[in-house]
């Protein structure tokens, strides 16, 4: 049996599709958190992302599927092994970004804008024998106030570039936390829209974020028949992402007009030629969904009689 942690939120219902699509399904009650699968070797549980790596590191999970970005910022990443770089989110298969933002109004107007604040302000104060001055020569400027839910990451990022702050975590609400209660916030975003809606501006990107399948580290190495289940799920998940970006193109055309065709092809799809009857071929294409839209009508132009689309649902390359 394996245990598996999925993504409760945000990320909940695009991680259960593709399980779906991948064969698995996960059923439960809208207040249960164990869910039942399909699959009896399958013991699938919704938890915060936050904690999934926690779980999976100390071998209360066997695998799970969260962010590079909570790998990272819990500090697990040496206790569990990478299966799968699953690149979906909430809207779109892109990274998400951890970004450094501040208000449209903020003095701050790049990063570097941010070096000197927390700095002494009186000129040549340098430590202890400096607390007998006049005290207008001892203050220093207010540090910088950033607010977030991804501390760790946060501060290291700061301290490469040289940059004094007070990084508060937040515990949610983070976008309208500005410029009341923090100067800057770090805040994950896939397009940006909330954050310009808000009436906030990004200076950085800090960290951007994938979905990872992993499992524990220990487990994976000592555990033959884990190991095999965990390799076998993790390309099954691979190939329905890539499966999602491709189409397969079907065209019957004249034996004469297979060579035009396929000088319209994208020099990176898969393409298969059959010879069929009466001096015909069928063609099998398999593209990036994006580019069929210009090269349908360039299959037409070449000479292709009857043409169509396909939407894979697995693809292992």
């Amino acid at each position: 049996m394996l245990t598996l942690g999925i993504p409760k939120g945000s990320l909940q219902e695009s991680t259960l599709a593709l399980f779906a699509k991948a064969g698995f399904g996960f059923y439960g009650s809208e207040r249960s958190l164990w869910l039942s699968s399909n699959d009896p070797e399958m013991n699938p549980v919704l938890l915060r992302p936050q904690e999934i790596p926690r779980y999976v590191a100390d071998g209360t999970l066997d695998c799970g599927l969260a962010g590079l970005d909570w790998i990272t910022e819990t500090g697990c990443g040496d206790h569990v092994r990478l299966l799968a770089d699953l690149c979906y989110s909430k809207r779109s298969f892109q990274p998400v970004r951890w970004v450094l933002a501040v208000g449209k109004d903020s003095p701050f107007k790049s990063v570097d804008d941010l070096k000197s604040v927390g700095e002494p302000a009186a000129k040549g104060f340098s430590g202890h024998g400096d607390w007998f001055a006049p005290e207008e020569d001892r203050q220093t400027r207010r540090p910088l106030r950033i607010a977030t839910e991804l501390v760790k990451v946060t501060e290291a990022w700061l301290a490469e570039r040289g940059i004094v702050a007070e990084v508060d975590f937040s515990w949610g609400a983070t976008e309208a936390k500005v410029p009341q209660f923090a100067d800057a916030i770090v805040e994950c975003t896939e397009t940006g829209a909330s954050l310009r809606a808000n009436g906030l501006e990004i200076l950085d990107t800090i960290f951007e974020s994938t979905t990872q399948f992993f499992a524990n580290k220990k487990t994976y190495r000592d555990n033959p028949w884990k190991r095999t289940k965990l390799d076998g799920i993790a390309l099954l998940l691979k190939s329905c992402l890539a499966a999602d970006a491709k189409v397969s193109i079907h065209v019957q055309a004249p034996l004469a007009s297979v060579e035009a065709i396929k000088t319209v092809i994208p020099a990176d799809a898969t393409v298969s030629v059959w010879e069929g009857h009466n001096g015909e071929s069928m063609i099998e294409i398999v593209v990036d969904k994006n580019a069929s839209r210009e090269l349908l009508p360039s299959l037409a132009r070449e000479g292709a009689r009857r043409i169509s689309v396909v939407s894979l649902g697995m693809l292992y390359e």
